[in-house]
């Protein structure tokens, strides 16, 4: 495991490296890691080498995708859903990554991520706002916020607010927005977050424009354009541009709005920022047909709607038509000029209405995978109890085993000490022994003394029953020698003489020394 994970470590490094160089080598890399078992290591590699790709690599996640249901990663599915949610998303096919967010979600239903769940929740939000939903947005990233307030997750929860604030724009209701916009500034400005604290200062800019209060606007916006001019080495900041020049046109002044928006449009070309470029060109084209440049006017007009038409952005749709009835009201084409109007007014109610339908449509789309996300769900669970109920069982057999090793040297133990205690009892019975022969030697020399020669000891142990050999340990016993030295001098070993003791205190039917004597005295 430690060694997977240090592979995984340094294909990432190996990512890193080549996305930072000319020479960008990913499907060598790519390679490499199929080559490794599935798992969820794998699946995250995967994801962060499509990141590293600059999200250029769908390829990669769906071969994340199917490795995380192969094993039934629950977390895997949904950081592979949320990735192709957000690549969905970058390409303006808004539609398509709310069907992937919400099936992330499904999947993250009983997950312990917390932070996966609160990013796809904002992601989800963002999603909605372009297809104009502001009220299913807005219940989503309600429902990021709360986690975030939960987890004290400071910096999802700055992300999250300044979504709530976008979502206040959309709707026209600015002073909520700034509210909201404002509240994630605080957090960013506290964290020392420059690239939150960029967006935050844009989009309170863009909230100032809306509510005629341009003096803030300008504030706002240049501190914001101050901040990307700063962090950016290679990324220019065309969309704060693009701001400047609404501001400036929406102020009157199109010389100064002409001049943001052309830089604000080959920056964001060369970023494919689609939905900005389309506004930027038609509110060009709006700034250059107030001073009359109306063959230039037209062809911005034009350009800008047809990109617009081509990412299927509604709002600038909308907007491009209304430009064009300027332009043919300037020229008093009224029939075009109505013809123009009814377009923009299509598109106005389309955006209106759209959220009914993009409701319907997602719902659909949820309900037919609904059923194969269920299953992969249930595969998991399974999964998981099974590994659940091998993980018990093998704790189950580690206690039986302790337990058993535990029960083997108490026996041990016990019998151990019971040996020990027999031969200390049989040591301590021989030394009786020892001095009860004493006693006897001195008897028979008193009866000597007495004039009883006659007392044969012999005789006298011989009527005992005793055997010649249990005769003999008793009198070497008597004349003080240990066990081990009768075993050496009679030739046998420690355990026959230990026997051949017991065999003495039986025939004799003695157990203390007092009783020997007695014994002996009376026989």
């Amino acid at each position: 495991m430690i060694q997977q994970k240090k592979y995984f470590f340094i294909l990432f490094i190996l990512g890193f490296y080549f996305a930072n160089s000319q020479y960008k080598d990913l499907d060598s890399i790519y390679t490499k890691i199929l080559t490794t078992p599935d798992s969820s290591q794998k699946v995250d590699t995967l994801i962060q080498l499509n990141k590293i790709s600059g999200y250029s690599r769908p390829d990669f996640v769906e071969k994340a995708l199917e490795t995380a249901e192969k094993i039934y990663d629950i977390t895997g599915i949904a950081k592979a859903y949320n990735a192709k949610g957000y690549m969905s998303r970058r390409n303006n096919r808004f539609l398509k990554s709310v069907e992937y967010y919400k099936r992330a979600l499904g999947f993250l239903e009983k997950s312990k991520d917390t932070m996966l769940k609160m990013i796809v929740l904002n992601n989800l939000g963002a999603s909605l706002r372009k297809l104009n939903d502001e009220k299913t947005a807005y219940k989503y990233y309600m429902q990021g916020l709360d986690l975030a307030k939960k987890s004290r997750n400071e910096s999802q929860m700055a992300h999250i607010l300044n979504g709530i604030g976008n979502v206040f724009v959309n709707t026209e209701e600015y002073k909520k927005a700034l509210y909201y916009f404002k509240k994630s500034l605080d957090i960013e400005l506290k964290n020392k977050n420059l690239k939150g604290q960029e967006y935050n200062f844009a989009n309170i800019g863009e909230a100032y424009i809306y509510t005629k209060q341009y003096d803030s606007a300008e504030y706002y916006l240049k501190k914001s354009l101050d901040i990307a001019k700063t962090i950016y080495s290679s990324k220019e900041p065309g969309i704060e541009y693009n701001l400047l020049g609404y501001l400036y046109k929406n102020k009157g002044d199109f010389v100064q709005a002409v001049y943001y928006y052309d830089l604000a449009i080959p920056i964001l070309e060369k970023q494919n920022i689609k939905r900005y470029v389309a506004n930027s060109y038609i509110n060009r084209g709006l700034s250059k047909l107030a001073f009359r440049k109306l063959k230039p006017a037209k062809q911005d007009i034009d350009k800008g709607l047809q990109i617009a038409k081509s990412i299927k952005s509604k709002e600038n749709i909308s907007l491009g038509y209304d430009a064009l009835v300027q332009y043919f009201t300037t020229l008093k084409d009224y029939k075009n000029a109505l013809s123009a109007h009814i377009m923009a007014k299509k598109y106005h109610d389309s955006i209106i209405n759209v959220s009914a339908k993009n409701s319907i449509i997602s719902n659909q789309i949820l309900y037919e995978t609904k059923e194969k996300d269920e299953r992969i769900k249930q595969l998991a669970y399974e999964k998981e109890q099974e590994k659940s109920a091998s993980t018990r069982n093998f704790w189950l057999m580690i206690g039986i085993a302790i337990f058993s090793l535990l029960m083997l040297s108490f026996l041990y133990l016990f019998f151990s000490l019971r040996r020990k205690n027999k031969d200390l009892e049989l040591e301590q019975k021989n030394s009786e022994i020892q001095n009860y022969m004493l006693k006897i030697k001195d008897l028979e020399q008193k009866v000597q003394h007495k004039g009883h020669s006659d007392i044969d000891i012999d005789a006298k142990l011989k009527e005992m029953d005793l055997t010649k050999r249990e005769v003999d340990v008793l009198k070497l016993i008597a004349e003080g020698y240990t066990n081990d030295q009768i075993a050496e001098k009679m030739f046998i070993s420690k355990n026959t003489v230990k026997s051949h003791i017991k065999n003495i205190y039986l025939k004799l039917d003695v157990k203390n020394r007092i009783q020997v004597l007695k014994k002996i005295r009376e026989s």
